[in-house]
């Protein structure tokens, strides 16, 4: 059967097509697929994978990442935050009948009318060196000693008298050149992560802190994983409504080799669930808002026709098997022009 057989007009977009505009895209706007704290605008080459930007990017001075507050430790008597970092380093799409990239075993080979999705996402988080723990435990033993004071009835001369004891001692401790174990020094500029938020600028915080204190960041933990994934299109009927929809649907998900298998499994569940209940019910398109109405775009216009003029898919399985079709390495569509006597 040939494409206009059963349809007026016929599309097809190759998957080299859409990797290269993905890679493209990648190049051009960094900063939507790279999340990171403020903290890595003066240190970039802290990242777990380097960022490739085109030239424009950087001479036009756009960013390099999205900003992100930092992670949080939970139960800090003041709040104390640590630098991080989350890139999707890679992303590649393969239609039926497969041979960009290789799916895990656990997902079999590619099906029919199926396409895969794979993923490449990298995190990093800084693990504060034990020297630096040792020294901020006592500042938060004093911090905490100070609330509990004011709870038991210290007046507020008293508490300021004793936050400014506790401000100029945590400051004396812990300003730029003092060692921690291992002969390494705290450098007050790989503190900084703005302004106003240095380590060695402790004696600012204020109790309650409205700044969060970012601990100084050298080096960060990271670890890549690859997600692999494999979806399909549907036409269906959706309860309340008389019109068909176009569906996308999931057949299966894969984290590759992260262990232990119970984590690997409980994330991989999590994923599911969250595509299946939150993210695809979301992304039905129905017929109404594939349809093309020609005359009333050029009557808008103030153009005149005479007849009614419409673009629509074209129905499956009447018309064609598939549409969109997902075959010979292609995503294709199927579309039919309509033509009537105008009302």
């Amino acid at each position: 059967m040939a494409f206009t057989d059963h349809s007026d007009l016929f599309g097809a977009l190759h998957e080299e097509a859409i990797n290269f505009i993905v890679r493209h895209i990648m190049r051009q706007r960094p900063s939507l697929f790279n999340y990171a704290t403020a903290f890595f605008h003066q240190q970039p080459d802290l990242f777990c994978v380097r960022i490739e930007a085109a030239e424009s990017v950087t001479d036009a001075g756009n960013p390099l990442f999205t900003e992100q507050a930092p992670l949080p430790v939970m139960g800090a008597p003041f709040p104390i935050g640590l630098n991080f970092c989350v890139q999707l380093t890679d992303f590649q799409i393969d239609f039926h009948p497969g041979n960009v990239f290789q799916l895990p075993p656990q997902l079999g080979t590619l099906g029919p009318q199926q396409y895969a999705l794979r993923l490449r996402a990298c995190v990093g988080l800084d693990c504060p060196p034990s020297g630096l723990l040792d020294q901020l435990v006592p500042v938060l033993e004093s911090f905490v000693v100070a609330e509990q004071l004011l709870a038991v009835g210290e007046t507020e001369e008293e508490k300021s008298k004793g936050r400014s004891r506790l401000a100029q001692s945590a400051s004396r401790s812990m300003v730029a050149g003092d060692r921690l174990p291992g002969n390494t020094f705290v450098d007050r500029e790989m503190m900084a992560v703005a302004p106003g938020r240095v380590l060695g600028q402790i004696d600012r915080i204020k109790l309650p802190p409205r700044e969060i204190l970012v601990l100084p960041t050298r080096e960060l933990l990271c670890f890549c994983l690859e997600l692999f994934a494999v979806g399909y299109f549907e036409w269906g009927a959706v309860q309340g409504s008389d019109q068909q929809w176009l569906k996308p649907r999931l057949r299966g998900l894969e984290v590759v080799d992260l262990q232990p298998n119970n984590m690997e499994n409980m994330i991989e569940c999590y994923l599911i669930t969250l595509l299946r209940l939150g993210v695809l019910p979301r992304l039905i398109v129905p017929m109404e808002k594939m349809v093309l109405d020609i005359t009333k775009e050029l009557r808008e216009k103030g153009i005149e026709l005479g007849k009614e003029v419409k673009l629509m898919p074209s129905a499956v399985p009447g018309d064609v098997p598939n549409n969109p079709a997902i075959e010979q390495d292609q995503i294709k569509a199927f579309i039919k022009l309509t033509v009537e006597e105008g009302g």
